[in-house]
């Protein structure tokens, strides 16, 4: 997904677009922030809700997001969030009405451009309602899970966190795609089942790189726990509409008063503490509807440089009635802790250990008449299952940068050898202009010899008839 995929689902990775000037006038920030506190009304739902450290609240930016709201909203509700806040920009599809039909859920709306206001509008859901919390930040298509969460709980997690003193989380956007192209004549339903329909993704164009090459994703002043995460980039829609996405984000942030969530980007997070271990933000962009919200996105030019990056994707969609994604590379997913087996997601030996544990205890007290030996055979197999995937995932992501330093060196003799190809005509030319200046230089060398000579000859004779 992309920075503004939250509002129709449209958006397709434009960070770099939304960086600020570093030099950024904080006299326009505070009056943008000012317009957006006076275009607020609120719709439905509790203005704030009590919180304990281990609970999550979720924060949503969304404009016509009918097709994927009803599955955001259970996903995350079942997934054990206390709250969901969403800031609606304007929806004509009926959004609004169907979030009206859920109580742990608040609706605020403003009409303000989100060109020109969307950080301000990102930036506002985390100072208003994820102050002293964890608070996470999805657009309408990303549903966001951790390693292990079917043994660890939403709010086990959050403490692990807590006692780390982390406050800020690194999630992978992993876009997820059906078996069947998708049509350009197709529609989807509010109530789309989207994980059963979108079991399928592609890790065969995902690059890796430095986690500190790339502060339009890892800000400003943070602390990294482990070395091993990565800002990862391209990606299915890379090979599908070309362009180098990145697919790295901070959605989950504890704003405990130095964390800075949505700075410069929505992708970025700065002086924070970044935890040890990545999470996913499933993504789920290519249904049926994805031809009209291009098409939409592109009559509106309510993006970056007038929704230009969606003008080119246009151009490829209508050249292809059906959009074939799946192909030989895919993967149909199984669970979430396949990612970290296959390298996509980190997690430490710190998480391991707490997942271990947690999950004993919690088997412990349900074993009931179990013999204990047995339990414990059965709990070891788990966890040893768990550092062997984990280890896996780790050697993956090792001969993912062997093939990606490879292929920049290659990448470098390629370009030196065109550089090369390049400058020997330019090489030959000044080889033969050389030559020619030399042999210019020459002629006019022996010319002024001569005429020397001659005039030292005649001089000579004028002196000898003198004497």
């Amino acid at each position: 997904m992309q920075d503004h995929e939250n509002l129709s689902g449209l958006g397709l990775h434009s960070a770099a677009a939304e960086k600020s000037d570093p030099v950024d006038n904080r006299l326009e920030t505070q009056s943008h922030k000012q317009a957006l506190e006076r275009s607020l009304e609120h719709l439905h739902g509790p203005e704030g809700v009590d919180y304990e450290v281990d609970e999550l609240v979720v924060l949503c930016l969304v404009r016509n997001g009918r097709t994927h709201v009803k599955a955001f909203v259970d996903h995350y509700l079942a997934f054990g969030a206390k709250h969901i806040f969403f800031l609606d920009n304007g929806s004509t599809d009926g959004t609004v009405e169907i979030l009206r039909g859920y109580e742990k859920v608040t609706v605020l709306r403003t009409v303000l451009p989100f060109k020109e206001y969307q950080m301000s509008m990102k930036q506002y859901m985390f100072e208003r309602f994820g102050q002293g919390r964890w608070a996470l930040f999805a657009d309408i298509d990303e549903l966001f899970d951790y390693p292990y969460s079917e043994t660890v709980d939403l709010g086990s997690f959050l403490r692990y966190l807590t006692q780390r003193s982390y406050t800020a989380v690194v999630a992978q956007m992993l876009d997820m795609f059906p078996e069947k192209p998708i049509s350009n004549v197709g529609s989807t339903f509010e109530d789309t089942p989207l994980k059963e329909t979108n079991e399928f993704y592609d890790l065969s164009n995902v690059r890796m790189h430095y986690y500190w090459d790339y502060p339009i994703v890892c800000g400003t002043g943070n602390v990294l726990a482990n070395d091993e995460v990565k800002v990862l980039r391209k990606g299915i829609q890379s090979s599908l509409f070309g362009g180098v996405p990145p697919l790295t984000k901070h959605p989950l942030v504890f704003s405990d008063g130095k964390a800075k969530p949505m700075d410069g980007s929505s992708h970025a997070v700065s002086h924070a503490h970044v935890a040890d271990l990545t999470c996913v933000l499933f993504h789920y962009k290519f249904l049926d509807s994805l031809y009209e919200q291009i098409r939409s996105a592109v009559r509106e030019e309510n993006y970056m440089k007038d929704s230009r990056k969606h003008k080119k994707r246009l151009e490829i969609l209508e050249q292809n009635s059906t959009l074939h994604i799946k192909r030989d590379s895919s993967r149909k997913l199984g669970s979430v802790n396949e990612l970290v087996e296959n390298g996509f997601l980190v997690v430490s030996e710190d998480y391991l250990k707490w997942t271990d544990n947690d999950d004993k205890e919690k088997n412990l007290r349900a074993s009931g008449n179990e013999p204990y030996e047995l339990f414990e055979a059965r709990f070891r197999a788990r966890s040893d299952q768990r550092a062997k995937d984990a280890k896996i995932g780790r050697l993956e992501r090792r001969i993912e940068e062997s093939r990606n330093n490879l292929a920049n060196k290659r990448r470098r003799i390629r370009r030196l050898k065109r550089e090369n190809r390049q400058l020997k005509p330019q090489m030959r030319a000044m080889r033969a202009m050389q030559v020619s200046r030399t042999w210019r230089l020459l002629t006019r060398l022996r010319t002024l010899r001569a005429r020397l000579l001659t005039r030292l000859r005649t001089l000579r004779a004028r002196l000898l008839g003198r004497a």
